[in-house]
């Protein structure tokens, strides 16, 4: 019998989503079974670095077993490769037929410029083959909480600081706080309503002005995989450059994606979504951007 293999990578949780969820698709749209392993990790670095945020993920997907029973697992897989042909990172794409002992392995992330090329069309799928792989106390905290009206997700932890005298250029360096301070003051121009919500693996005493401004408060206390959908579910979500935590987020949104104008893709989500909502970087000069921060004010009424 063939299968799908997604052997989790030692990495964040949005790193991780990538094979996780490719892999999701193909077993789901060839009618395959899939088994995951990998999960169980000990991350060292968060804790040399003294980060706020540890990266522990248990208890967040219902395919996680204990260490046993997950050692198990990857050695009956491993078995079964022995014995059937090997497929390593497959297309997404339905099969025109149903070879025999073959097992589909999905463990690469996708080049940083194809983050989500084959998962686009799947867009859909993908929001629902995630949502069924929570367990469901985390989906209560999920559906309990109020999402953000202006969400902003600030990526600090393992990337460097910006060094002085330096010109950010992008790549695992910290995105300077005037960037977020700016698209702040930028969206209250156009409507002073809107309250801001921070998601981010720093310490507030590392910000000199973002708590400065009003309205602007510190989310903070909840699993990752929480906070990813808390920021998805925001009116305006505003990402960080080089984050794939933010890309994800900005993939799961209906709403307005604000990104760096570094990012590379032509789109994170599906082209056709623009035509529905903004995806860019904040731009005071695009009238659809501006229309839709300013019809936000009923929303916060309404909360």
């Amino acid at each position: 019998m063939s299968l799908v293999w997604c052997k989790i990578p030692k990495a964040g949780l949005g790193n991780q989503l990538f094979p996780l969820l490719h892999a999701a698709v193909f077993a789901h749209i060839n009618d395959l079974p899939l088994h995951v392993t990998g999960y169980h990790q000990i991350k060292i670095g968060p804790y040399l670095r003294s980060e706020k945020v540890k990266r522990h993920y248990a208890g967040y997907f219902i395919f996680q077993k204990n260490v046993l029973a997950e050692r198990l697992l990857h050695i009956w897989l491993s078995v079964q490769c022995r014995f059937s042909k090997v497929i390593p990172e497959p297309e997404l794409r339905k099969l025109s037929n149903h070879p025999k002992n073959e097992v589909y392995i999905f463990e690469a992330l996708p080049s940083s410029n194809y983050y989500f090329e084959q998962l686009k069309p799947h867009r859909t799928l993908v929001k629902k083959l995630f949502l069924d792989m929570i367990q469901p106390a985390m989906l209560q905290l999920i559906m309990k909480l109020t999402p953000p009206i202006v969400g902003v997700h600030i990526r600090m932890g393992d990337f460097r600081k910006l060094l002085p005298g330096e010109e950010y250029n992008g790549g695992h360096v910290r995105t300077p706080e005037t960037y977020y301070t700016d698209i702040i003051s930028g969206i209250r121009n156009v409507n002073q309503k809107l309250p801001v919500s921070v998601f981010t693996d720093g310490y507030k005493d590392e910000f000199k002005q973002l708590f400065q401004m009003p309205e602007v408060n510190m989310v903070e206390g909840n699993p990752d995989i929480v906070d990813l959908f808390l920021l998805s579910k925001s009116k305006i979500f505003v990402g960080t450059y080089g984050s794939t935590f933010s890309y994800w987020a900005a993939f799961l949104s209906d709403d307005i994606v604000i990104m760096h104008r570094f990012l590379k893709f032509a789109s994170i989500r599906p082209e056709e979504m623009k035509e529905e909502m903004y995806e860019g970087p904040f731009d005071i000069y695009n009238k659809r951007l501006i229309e839709s921060i300013s019809k936000i004010n009923t929303d916060v009424e309404n909360q």
